[in-house]
């Protein structure tokens, strides 16, 4: 992650609003999401589904992405999600906990980072919680 890509805490706008329920500090930037929507199947050549988006901004427990498409609320998701800098990536699992339809046809989703074993769910605590200390 670079220190210049991201920005440390929440903004008034966001502080003040009723429906707010984030009570983490996040970072505000980007990183590329890939969701698997869909598992390929073991029983066919069929390809599984994925859909690539991008943070708006991301906490240790969450992310906020901007899709083209909506998913539905509950929904159990893997995913990746790379910084430029970060290699491999961060294999996680996400709840869709909220949704909401944007301006221009797109999607705004508020996805819970899951704690799993399989998952890199120990590295991203850790690389988030660097970024989030580094002046």
């Amino acid at each position: 992650m670079n220190d210049d890509d991201y920005s440390f805490g929440q903004d008034a706008d966001t502080l003040m609003s009723p429906d707010e329920q984030r009570s983490e500090f996040r970072l505000a930037g980007r990183a590329t999401v890939v969701l698997q929507l869909e598992a390929q199947s073991p029983e066919s050549e069929r390809e599984g589904k994925t859909l690539t988006c991008y943070t708006h901004d991301i906490s240790t427990s969450g992310v906020r992405v901007q899709t083209r498409e909506a998913i539905s609320l509950g929904a159990l998701l893997s995913m990746l999600i790379k910084f430029d800098d970060a290699g491999e990536g961060y294999s996680l699992i996400g709840e869709v906990v909220w949704t909401k339809a944007g301006e221009a046809g797109d999607w705004v989703v508020g996805l819970k980072i899951l704690e799993s074993d399989e998952t890199s769910f120990i590295d991203w605590l850790d690389a988030i919680g660097k970024a989030m200390s580094e002046d």
